[in-house]
């Protein structure tokens, strides 16, 4: 009976270890062999993003899930109540368990970054494709930068332009290597300092030429993580500078095809308008995860607790159905599976045998001109403030709204615009919690929790203080 117990308690706390590493024990003789190849490395390049596109992590929680229910994109049904202020009290019996796994499989990704990058130059001899060496190095920096940036948006403080002084403390740890030993935290000010320098590292590998695929991180998914980057800490500058760079290219990712969305026959309709991807991930089985979420049977949103939908009236106000400026929106017309008071997704529900099935877009084309049109809107110019409405346009034009803004409308109106649109835009992609914290927005709009650090910052999970000696906020 004792060896029976301590048996047990062995695979209780080895499987413990393995949710939060999940890295399964290798001899350095079994890695050597992995990377002996160069088709191991491009091996292991894959994993990495099969495990980003998890329900855990982009394919569910922080796309259309916790994310986007903290960012209050969703009705409550009859089983669940996405209000509930339990949902922005951290922890608590209905957050802890995402926190805590985000953190966990978040960190056990970059973990298998690292060693990627390890064995990138100690195995350098092996690469004998020309620039092949140079694609998964810089695709790993831009990913080890991409994810701790994910991090600190969820672990770490928001509103950073009028609060310089939350640049000091201490936030996430920085993690550059792939060892048993733990990475003390650093502050948010080196963080973001860290996230720079791999980015500008990767920014020396990464081709220049039209990405081959929009499905790993690229040029422009470096170009528009920068603008992220810096709108997140204020630099609204930079953010430009890096923003006004994609729009110059925008020509390498098209607006979407108005065919690909009128047509009646869902196998063709481009639901989440991949070609302007700048970053978007390949999800195996997606209607695996999604099909609970985006069931659009009555009979089934009755007794589902999973059913995502909007009253009627909620996609009605969203687009602006009620001065008739949204009319012809796409996004409403196409994107809704409309059953009488209740309106159900299309963006993600996977459909068989879809040309675009399988698809979940990480950074797209109308982020950065809503990136863009913010900087430029807040510089007091009123000629920059026209150059934003401008932009506001652009895209507006290419969702089907023939109504523009005038450009004449304050600085204050232009903003309450571009709210307007990321709401439209970004269902479902888990960007509304984020936009909120980064301005921080008091009040978010379905909710009536009052937002604050309290609300809006994650604590680290237990574990890591308990365990890995990190200080509490």
């Amino acid at each position: 009976m004792k060896r029976y117990i301590i048996v047990c308690l062995s695979i209780l706390f080895f499987s413990s270890c393995s949710n939060w590493l999940d890295v399964q024990p290798k001899t350095t003789v079994e890695e050597e062999e992995v990377f002996s190849r160069e088709i191991g490395f491009k091996e292991a390049l894959t994993g990495i993003y099969i495990k980003m596109a998890s329900k855990d992590l982009y394919a569910k929680n922080l796309s259309y899930g916790f994310l986007d229910i903290l960012g209050q994109r969703y009705e409550p049904s009859n089983v669940e109540a996405y209000q509930d202020e339990l949902w922005y009290t951290f922890p608590s019996t209905k957050t802890e368990s995402y926190t805590t796994t985000i953190w966990g499989k978040m960190y056990n990704i970059i973990a298998n970054v690292n060693n990627l990058l390890y064995y990138c130059d100690k195995k350098r001899d092996v690469f004998t494709t020309e620039n092949y060496y140079e694609i998964i190095k810089g695709e790993a920096l831009g990913l080890r930068a991409f994810l701790h940036f994910d991090l600190l948006r969820l672990f770490g403080w928001g509103d950073l332009k009028e609060r310089p002084e939350i640049l000091s403390r201490l936030s996430i740890p920085y993690v550059t290597d792939y060892n048993k030993e733990i990475t003390k935290q650093s502050t948010v000010k080196d963080v973001l300092a860290y996230i720079e320098a791999d980015l500008a590292e990767a920014d020396k590998f990464l081709p220049r030429e039209v990405a081959t695929s929009r499905l790993t991180f690229n040029y422009y998914a470096l170009l528009a993580t920068r603008a992220r980057v810096a709108i997140w800490q204020g630099n609204k500058d930079m953010a430009l500078k890096y923003a006004e760079e994609l729009i110059a290219m925008e020509q390498q990712f098209p607006w979407v095809d108005k065919n690909r969305l009128e047509t009646n026959d869902l196998q063709l309709r481009d639901f989440t308008f991949s070609s302007e991807y700048l970053f978007g991930l390949n999800v195996y089985q997606f209607s695996k995860i999604t099909e609970l979420s985006f069931e659009a049977k009555v009979d089934i949103t009755r007794t589902n607790p999973q059913f995502l939908f909007h009253a009627a009236q909620t996609g009605k106000d969203l687009f602006e159905l009620g001065d008739n400026t949204g009319a012809g929106d796409y996004r409403y017309l196409w994107l809704y599976d409309k059953l009488g008071t209740q309106y159900a997704f299309l963006k993600l529900k996977q459909v068989d045998k879809s040309t675009y099935a399988n698809r979940l877009p990480l950074i797209r084309k109308a982020e950065v001109y809503y990136m863009a049109a913010e900087c430029l809107n807040e510089t007091g110019s009123v000629t920059d403030r026209q150059k934003a409405i401008n932009y506001l346009n652009i895209v507006r034009e290419k969702r089907g709204i023939q109504r523009k803004l005038g450009n004449d409308l304050s600085q204050s109106v232009v903003q309450k615009e571009i709210l307007k649109e990321w709401r439209k835009e970004m269902l479902l992609e888990g960007q509304m919690f984020f936009y909120y914290k980064r301005r921080g927005v008091t009040n978010i709009q379905g909710s009536t929790v009052v937002m604050n650090d309290n609300t809006y910052v994650m604590p680290l999970p237990k574990t890591e203080v308990e365990f890995g000696g990190r200080e509490t906020y």
